[in-house]
């Protein structure tokens, strides 16, 4: 039996996560116009020292966004009762590989941050070196989507569509991992990908808030009566 509690608090760590890369993600078109990846190290220098601020919290963002998103997906994989399956724990492994990249690529942003600070421009330049790699190593890294689509194909926590998407759009963002290595049509590409994967990040966050928000109303119903 799902508790209302469990439903809704991975309904919200869907949605805030999701939210929180979203904004992550959009931020160099809207927010900070980050330097090309041949800019001299002055342009990186001054960009730094303009946008330090937003800059930090960026980064906050990817982690607090990517540290709710994979407890989305392991409350997901708990919830529908397969979590001690093998591809429920592949889910696992897969989050802490997540987790970990995460980490190292906000690692090397604030490492060029502090570089800079202290003086330090070649070991700032080749943190953010470093740091733009991580857009193939993301892309190359087991797809999350990809294992929870299979850990819940024959589950019943959420509509059936919901696990062929996901293993749809996992298979996808693999590919275009590969392809992106080669190609920057593919790499580009990839952001459809990302928005189709926070789309259903939402869509499935919206209907365990719906199914925990019923079972809430249903159960303040029956002690009414």
């Amino acid at each position: 039996m799902l508790s209302r509690k469990y439903l809704l608090l991975t309904a919200c760590c869907g949605i805030l996560g999701t939210l929180a890369l979203m904004i992550y993600f959009t931020a160099p078109f809207w927010l900070m116009p980050v330097p090309l990846p041949t800019a001299p190290v002055s342009e990186v220098m001054a960009f730094g020292r303009e946008y330090h601020t937003v800059i930090l919290w960026d980064t906050w963002l990817q982690q607090f966004g990517s540290l709710l998103t994979v407890l989305f997906f392991l409350a997901l994989v708990q919830l529908a009762g397969v979590a001690g399956s093998f591809v429920g724990r592949l889910t696992l492994l897969v989050s802490g590989i997540i987790m970990a990249l995460s980490l190292a690529e906000g690692s090397f942003v604030l490492g060029a941050l502090q570089a800079g600070e202290n003086g330090h421009p070649e070991s700032s330049l080749t943190c953010i070196d470093l740091a733009n790699v991580f857009v193939h190593i993301f892309l190359l890294a087991p797809s999350l989507f990809l294992v929870s689509g299979i850990a819940l194909k024959d589950t019943r926590l959420l509509p059936r569509m919901f696990s062929r998407a996901a293993i749809g759009l996992g298979l996808l963002f693999q590919v275009l991992g590969v392809a992106g290595l080669f190609n920057s049509t593919a790499l580009a590409a990839v952001i459809f990908v990302l928005v189709a994967q926070n789309a259903w990040t939402l869509a499935a966050a919206s209907v365990l808030l719906q199914r925990g928000l019923r079972y809430q109303h249903g159960s303040s119903h029956d002690a009414s009566r």
